[in-house]
């Protein structure tokens, strides 16, 4: 199907996707044209009369944006996309929702991506920055966090209660450097970058033989800044692309040692910035849930914006502590800026961004963004929302609930394998912390004293 075009006008969509065979949202240009949500999105608003022949394949011409960007094999049902479209002639006289205008364009989707949604938005509506905060959801077999088939429901509340007050640590606004790959998120200095990169590319090229990595599709690999930190705690075992050997070469003793450590002295190379820092409004998880006999609980995680591979690395963090693999204060220390701590990554295969909130009225109670209103709240969109959800993506997520298949056997046996920190390390990480603690609490009493008198 296909509509004529009378002018050109900037919208926003709000798209729902499976990510499993896919490669991330974010269109790339090495990857091929099915290979990523956009590059698909973005040949459907085509084929529909939504580009002109003379923009296609350059999204910067029609100032494509989007809400957030998500990994390989993560899911979502609120990604926004706003662009400058051609549309027909009194578009949304007769489809206040913009369904019908969707519609269109899925009929040229696969039934892996869903348009709910398009809407009218003005020029200086920024998709991105005006979203207030992103929810995300996290699918997790309850065997994985302690509870059994045969659990008691004062068993299962214990773990829940557990599980919960681990979470809990992340809330609150941190630097969460400790969860992402941190050169992505910093100004590397030319010449520190090159020395690092050199020393540690003999020892990244065997870690990749041993330990699954997936690529996200933000286009993330390793971070060569890290000192070894992708061996041997990235436990992905969620990339079909990888093999992940067992027979594990020998590395050079300081890359399987360094694992914690505290940074003494400032490191330009290795300095954090505001963009570490992230906000988490919520970080929880439910009741025990089950699906066809298997058993699950969800996780509900709420921020302002998110790091790569934050979420994922969260979970991983939790789970370890929940199994004894990590201790309850590491949460704590991995949120210090002067620590550097190896951490696990859970599997990207039951992840979804659920919802996302905007600013819709000025100071003065005044609707400034009615499209945006109407794409969140309009009743027939969230019907099309919970229709996609069962038909399409719940189907897919059932596939990934039991503890015995993959990804989950192999990831917890990895887990229960490399995840561990030398007690040394700890301790070092711990009394400086605990230094560095008392010293900041000490300069805010006395900051707080001057200035009440």
């Amino acid at each position: 199907m296909r509509w004529e075009s009378t002018r050109k006008k900037r919208v926003v969509l709000r798209i729902g996707y499976v990510g499993s065979e896919y490669r991330g949202l974010q269109k790339q240009r090495e990857l091929s044209a099915d290979s990523t949500i956009e590059s698909v999105l973005e040949s459907a608003i085509f084929k529909s009369g939504g580009i002109l022949e003379s923009n296609y394949g350059k999204l910067q011409k029609v100032g494509w944006e989007r809400s957030s960007r998500t990994d390989k094999g993560v899911h979502s049902l609120a990604t926004m996309i706003s662009l400058k479209m051609e549309i027909p002639d009194r578009a949304w006289d007769k489809d206040p929702d913009g369904i019908a205008l969707a519609n269109i364009i899925n009929s040229n989707l696969p039934n892996n991506i869903k348009v709910f949604s398009i809407l009218p938005a003005q020029r200086s509506f920024d998709v991105r920055r005006e979203c207030l905060y992103r929810e995300y959801f996290y699918l997790l077999p309850a065997e994985i966090i302690g509870i059994k088939n045969g659990s008691t429901s004062e068993e299962v509340q214990e773990h829940l209660i557990e599980f919960n007050s681990i979470l809990k640590g992340f809330k609150g606004n941190h630097p969460f450097h400790n969860y992402t790959a941190r050169a992505k998120y910093r100004k590397v200095l030319a010449g520190a970058h090159r020395r690092a990169k050199e020393t540690s590319s003999t020892v990244n090229s065997i870690s990749e033989m041993v330990v699954n990595q997936s690529t996200s599709g933000e286009g993330a690999t390793s971070d060569p800044d890290e000192e070894y930190s992708e061996f041997p705690s990235i436990l992905d075992s969620s990339a079909p692309e990888d093999n992940c050997k067992t027979d594990h070469p020998e590395l050079p003793e300081s890359s399987v040692q360094i694992q914690a450590r505290w940074l003494h002295e400032p490191n330009e190379s290795d300095r954090l910035s505001a963009s570490h820092f992230r906000d988490i409004l919520n970080c929880s998880c439910g009741d025990l849930q089950s699906s066809s006999g298997t058993q699950f609980v969800e996780l509900t995680i709420c921020g302002v914006s998110f790091m790569l591979h934050q979420i994922r690395k969260m979970v991983g963090t939790a789970v370890a502590v929940k199994r004894g693999l990590l201790p309850k204060d590491i949460i704590e220390l991995s949120l210090a800026k002067f620590s550097r701590i190896v951490l696990p990554i859970a599997p990207s295969e039951v992840l979804i961004l659920r919802d996302n909130s905007f600013c819709t009225r000025n100071k003065q109670g005044s609707i400034v963004r009615p499209g945006i209103q109407s794409i969140t709240e309009s009743k027939e969109m969230k019907k099309g929302v919970t229709e996609f959800y069962r038909a399409a993506l719940l189907p897919e997520l059932a596939k990934y609930l039991d503890p015995s298949l993959p990804p989950w056997q192999e990831w917890v046996e990895n887990l229960d394998h490399f995840t561990g920190i030398p007690e040394p390390q700890l301790d070092e990480v711990r009394t400086a912390y605990r230094v560095w603690r008392d010293d900041y609490d000490r300069v805010k009493m006395a900051r707080k004293s001057s200035g009440s008198g």
